[in-house]
């Protein structure tokens, strides 16, 4: 079986949220009648990821999440560390979809194991694709926040996948492929689908996050590469 959910959960896990302060005395923000820091975190991941980490500010967030700046000062400090934190939020998200996957493999062929992890990606990537974004915006500017992710997420990730890659080419049901070309070509298709969201609803008359059409893509995205991967 492939060892991807112990694996998986390990990589979204890597990385150190920064923890939320709160002093003894303070209510938490759920207690207070506004939205719980999960919400601020599922909400700061969307503005980060539409706007970039420049072009962000607290008071955006504040605005949109409906509570004062200086609340979100007391729990994050930074935007840094509120950023850090939304990131942290996401993949941890991503630890949640793999949590019980090695039980759902246990009597799948290798095939078909690698078919259910593709399909499982492609419906995290369409819920979470703001993280994406923001990975893509960091690397390309190769900022010290790029560090941080590539060193904490994006190279732990690829190590994953080429892991569960060779494993499966090893009993020769699949060929053997070059990481360097075959990973970012895999995240290229799973997310420019959702990336390109705007633009495919203008053109097309589709929405691209729609359940329907989330599933019609992790469908196509098992299709064309595991067609392309089989050895016949």
């Amino acid at each position: 079986m492939i060892e991807s959910g112990e694996l998986m959960a390990k990589v979204a896990e890597a990385g150190t949220t920064p923890k939320v302060r709160r002093s003894a005395g303070r209510p938490r923000l759920r207690d207070r009648g506004v939205p719980a820091t999960e919400s601020i975190l599922d909400l700061a991941l969307q503005i980060f990821g539409r706007n970039g980490f420049e072009g962000t500010n607290i008071a955006d967030i504040a605005r949109e999440a409906g509570v004062a700046k200086p609340l979100i000062h007391y729990h994050f400090e930074t935007k840094e560390k509120l950023w850090q934190a939304a990131v942290a939020h996401a993949m941890g998200k991503l630890s949640a979809e793999f949590a019980n996957i090695n039980f759902e493999l246990r009597d799948l062929d290798q095939i078909a194991q690698l078919s259910v992890v593709l399909r499982r990606f492609t419906y995290y990537c369409a819920r979470n694709h703001a993280v994406t974004n923001i990975i893509i915006q960091e690397v390309v500017r190769g900022t010290e926040r790029a560090k941080w992710l590539t060193t904490t997420y994006v190279e732990p990730m690829f190590t994953l996948v080429e892991g569960l890659l060779n494993a499966v080419a090893e009993t020769g049901k699949i060929r053997k492929v070059d990481p360097a070309h075959f990973l970012p070509m895999l995240q290229g298709a799973v997310n420019g689908f959702f990336a390109f969201s705007t633009m495919l609803s203008s053109r097309y008359g589709i929405d691209a996050l729609s359940d329907e059409m989330v599933r019609a893509h992790a469908e196509l995205v098992v299709d064309v590469f595991l067609s392309w991967l089989r050895v016949p």
